[in-house]
């Protein structure tokens, strides 16, 4: 598939390059020279309205940034921060200036109170949000199923009081944080026009495009070793057992990217519909893919692949970590299943992505 935004990922891959990464695996936090670079050149802002402080472009743009980072090594809060936060910002109005946000879903019992002197508070939690540690602000989307209430955006400081943070990692190395509030003082609310469904398929889209990238990582990694490692006289990739385990690793990340790249292609689209289904079946596919693509790589690295220090831990790490954020295969699998069984959509049109009529399924419930 042709890549139309080839000139901008290879204008980030460079400017990675140039910064430079350290991919010792758990990483120490997100890669600060590779972020300060982006955001000096406007990359953090790619995809928001340059009217709330972004660089505009489209979401396949802001996506095709997430994709090189991911495939550079390098550790930012790309889809967190630009993907989602100040999208959602940007979508009820607010400008998010040079502050660095995250986003956060609060629990379902979270309540916005006035105070006597007329400002706004916020009680409850939220769990798992993603480089928490590392943001200046969160952008919390406050969901809730009653009829009464639609869902709203409260923007805070982590920082700020009210606020107990539960701090940790995952997998990669990525700050994370349990936010415990307590009449925290909120910056500014405003009623969102997103939904908890929205932001979550958007989530899996961002974060199906990273699983691809980081797949694409390893394989091209793998090849390389292959080609380069000598044994018995000859390289790994001589014989034949090898040969059919990389046949297999190239067929898989081919698969990732090809779901990937069909999704973004269609929530550019206007068929909503048929962009649900594609970012369902992309988060299916790139989740499902990713232990067997991980386990490949370090296969056919043998021992070095699994020191700290060597890269390859950082792509193989990813793949794990994001298996499941915004939802498992598990997960999206169903929300497939009920297109069909509940939303009255003709199988064979949801296989081809022929058909693009009928009710989505709602995709409820936390996935992140």
């Amino acid at each position: 598939m042709t890549d139309p935004n080839s000139e901008l990922r290879a204008t980030t891959r460079a400017m990675i390059e140039r910064a430079g990464v350290d991919t010792t695996t758990p990483a120490a936090g997100v890669d600060s020279a590779v972020w300060s670079a982006l955001t000096e050149a406007g990359f953090t802002g790619v995809g928001i309205p340059e009217d709330h402080d972004g660089s505009g472009g489209t979401l396949a743009e802001a996506l095709t940034v997430v994709s090189a980072a991911v495939t550079g090594g390098a550790l930012t809060m790309l889809i967190e921060h630009t993907v989602l936060a100040r999208w959602l910002a940007a979508r009820c109005g607010i400008s998010l200036g040079a502050y660095t946000a995250t986003i956060a879903r609060a629990e379902t019992d979270a309540v916005i109170r006035e105070t006597e002197d007329s400002g706004l508070v916020l009680d409850g939690s939220a769990r798992a949000v993603v480089h928490g540690p590392d943001a200046d602000r969160l952008v919390i989307l406050l969901d809730t199923d009653a009829a009464d209430r639609r869902p709203a955006v409260a923007i805070l400081s982590p920082a700020g009081t009210g606020v107990t943070a539960t701090p940790g990692t995952d997998l990669l190395g990525a700050a994370m944080a349990d936010y415990d509030f307590d009449a925290a003082a909120v910056e500014s609310y405003a009623e969102s026009p997103v939904d908890g469904t929205e932001l979550g398929e958007r989530g899996a889209l961002a974060y199906a495009v990273a699983l691809a990238a980081a797949a694409r990582a390893v394989c091209d990694r793998t090849v390389d070793y292959a080609g380069q490692r000598t044994q018995f006289g000859r390289p790994l990739s001589k014989f034949q057992a090898v040969q059919q385990r990389l046949a297999g690793l190239a067929a898989l990340t081919a698969l990732t990217e090809t779901a990937a790249e069909t999704a973004v292609a269609e929530k550019a689209g206007t068929h909503p519909d048929r962009a649900r289904t594609a970012i369902a079946a992309a988060k299916v596919v790139t989740s499902e893919s990713a232990r067997e693509i991980a386990a490949a790589g370090h296969q056919l690295h043998g021992a070095i692949g699994f020191t700290a220090e060597h890269p390859l831990g950082r792509s193989t790490t990813a793949l794990l970590a994001w298996r499941e954020r915004y939802g498992s295969e598990r997960y999206w699998a169903g929300v497939l299943a009920g297109r069909i069984l509940e939303g009255g959509a003709d199988v064979w049109d949801l296989v081809t992505g022929s058909g693009h009529e009928g009710t989505a399924a709602a995709a409820e419930g936390n996935t992140r």
